[in-house]
């Protein structure tokens, strides 16, 4: 069964409501609602849902009212039929208002008002169809841009993976594409790290400092363990544009930079007024590939560092502070700058294995690699050769200061006491040094260094043997 069009009337006219009650009889396929006081018209229109509207031009106050402003607040596209006395200045009153037509108050013949509706309720539906067909082609031109966006968004990320240690790379380039989607005046993150953290403010206008430690302030606060750590927090702010001064009405909405496996920080952007429902959802589906790809960045550095890294000692393993020798070679050869290398071994490390087992053995090895890298500069290198064996790279020094450096580092060692389970331990090092000179590769100058350390060995330990020109 075709489904039955659906009208509403409002008329203050007893008259003319019961002409329309009979009206409705006699087309079975039109039903309506009539409704006498037009203050109530909203109200019926939202629950009622019909397809085009009758107003009784004629009656009182009914086209005074503000009535076609609350139809369109409703419905913008119903169809409002204005029903007038016939003259000239009703329907001119009627069509100002907005009315779709107008028919003479006396209705001639039902032929003229079923020709009207149905006229009207086809126009109706057509305006609704080409209302909706455009909301949902805007609907998803809207999508296709948030969608290219964030594709541009993943391209970028992913070429700074491998390319960049640092997270403010990625912030930057993340606040470049947000901010041509998302309204906001500051988009600000909070990186942890051990020891401290770094919190970087992207403003889109200039922030007071008042506005600067507000921001700061909301990310520190989602971050309950930083204020227990009392961890120090750094704080990065690129220049805005513009000027905020006032933080009585900023808003803010935070997403965690979380994956499956950890929280990399916090994102957050700010503004005066509120932030919905959908920018929320948006946001969020950025931040999931701001903390994608800080991860990503955390796993490579943390492959590279074990690839370059001593499991234990958390110096430069064998291979890479061999080759990082070869390359000081190279650089003294071309500028006839001195090198100098030490050669250091942990004297009688196999006793303290078995006197104290294996993990105190360990405990001395981290301590010898902790003492040696302290007690040289940021340009040395310290490596850990072998075993008990450790390798320390001294550029720009000759080797009469490189033997003064490996005494003071075996004299530190051998006043220390360590302790492990509770049991006091010494320890002593013995060490060779070499010093580079023409003719010398990576090779020999450990070779030397290792034959003056065995020297050192032989004759009571504990003791450093250089070269003797």
């Amino acid at each position: 069964m075709e489904k039955r069009k659906r009208l509403l009337i409002v008329s203050g006219d007893g008259a003319l409501r019961k002409w329309f009650g009979e009206f409705f009889r006699r087309h079975g396929d039109l039903e309506g609602d009539i409704l006498e006081d037009a203050k109530d018209v909203a109200g019926r229109l939202a629950s009622a849902k019909p397809e085009a509207l009758f107003l009784d031009a004629v009656s009182p106050n009914i086209i005074d009212t503000g009535i076609f402003e609350r139809v369109r607040e409703v419905e913008p596209y119903l169809p409002v039929i204005a029903l007038t006395g016939g003259d000239a200045d009703s329907r001119l009153r009627s069509l100002q208002h907005g009315a779709y037509s107008c028919i003479d108050r006396a209705i001639g013949s039902d032929e003229e008002l079923y020709y009207t509706v149905n006229k009207a309720i086809k126009d109706y539906d057509e305006k609704r169809s080409s209302a909706l067909a455009m909301f949902e082609m805007e609907s998803r031109c809207e999508a296709d841009r948030l969608n290219l966006l964030e594709l541009d968004l993943v391209k970028g990320l992913q070429h700074m993976i491998g390319e960049t240690e640092e997270p403010s790379s990625i912030f930057k380039h993340s606040f470049s594409l947000i901010k041509n989607y998302l309204s906001f005046e500051a988009f600000a993150a909070l990186v942890p790290r051990q020891g401290d953290s770094e919190i970087y403010v992207y403003p889109n206008v200039a922030l007071s400092e008042k506005i600067a430690e507000l921001i700061t302030g909301t990310l520190i606060k989602r971050m309950a363990r930083l204020a227990e750590e009392e961890q120090k927090i750094k704080v990065v702010i690129t220049d805005g544009a513009e000027s905020r001064s006032s933080s009585d009405d900023l808003k803010s909405l935070i997403v965690p930079l979380m994956t499956s496996s950890r929280t990399c920080g916090y994102a957050g952007i700010y503004r005066g007024a509120p932030f919905g429902y959908e920018e929320e959802s948006v946001f969020k589906r950025f931040c999931a590939h701001i903390a994608t790809a800080l991860e990503k960045i955390s796993l490579f550095e943390e492959v590279k560092s074990l690839s370059v890294s001593d499991g234990l000692t958390g110096l430069h393993n064998h291979l890479f502070i061999v080759s990082k020798l070869e390359q000081e070679v190279e650089r003294s050869l071309r500028y006839g700058s001195p090198l100098s290398v030490i050669i250091f071994d942990v004297d009688n490390f196999k006793d303290i294995n078995d006197t104290f087992g294996h993990p105190a053995g360990d405990v001395i090895l981290v301590e010898v690699a902790h003492l040696i890298r302290n007690g040289v500069r940021s340009i040395d290198s310290v490596g850990r050769y072998g075993g008990e064996e450790f390798l320390v790279l001294l550029p720009e020094t000759d080797g009469r200061s490189a033997t003064a450096i490996a005494d003071r580092l075996r004299q530190k060692l051998a006043e220390n006491v360590f302790s492990h389970e509770g049991k006091a331990i010494r320890a002593s090092m013995s060490g060779g040094v070499a010093t580079y000179r023409e003719g010398r590769d990576a090779g020999k100058l450990i070779g030397i260094a290792d034959e003056l350390l065995y020297r050192a060995k032989s004759e009571g330990k504990n003791m450093v043997r250089y070269e003797e020109r």
